[in-house]
């Protein structure tokens, strides 16, 4: 379906099934992951804010000339890539507050 702005209630109602569904796909996805709290990330992934950003970049896919299917790959993808980065990033900031030299929190 081709989608133009502003909606009309037949394309939102796609883009709201589309927009499940990736989000769908992506709990699978998580669903196979261990040592994580997956109840928490899936909250996460399927607030409303995160609903409207899988959606944007949806839509920016499909506006790139991507197929429906790799659009919906790259807006599924997109927030498990985030997800990690932040992890990469709050373990790098944790390990270089333990090296020598690093910032230490209160006490030393």
């Amino acid at each position: 379906m081709r989608y133009s702005a502003p909606l009309t209630p037949v394309q939102a109602e796609q883009l709201g099934k589309d927009v499940g569904m990736i989000v769908a796909l992506a709990a699978k996805a998580l669903n196979h992951m261990h040592g994580t709290n997956i109840d928490r990330l899936m909250q996460t992934f399927t607030s409303s804010n995160a609903l409207e950003v899988t959606a944007a970049r949806y839509l920016k896919a499909l506006e790139d000339g991507r197929t429906p299917g790799e659009a919906a790959g790259r807006a599924g993808t997109a927030p498990l890539h985030d997800w990690a980065e932040a992890v990469l990033e709050a373990v790098a900031v944790a390990r270089s507050a333990q090296l020598p030299g690093g910032s230490q929190e209160a006490g030393a």
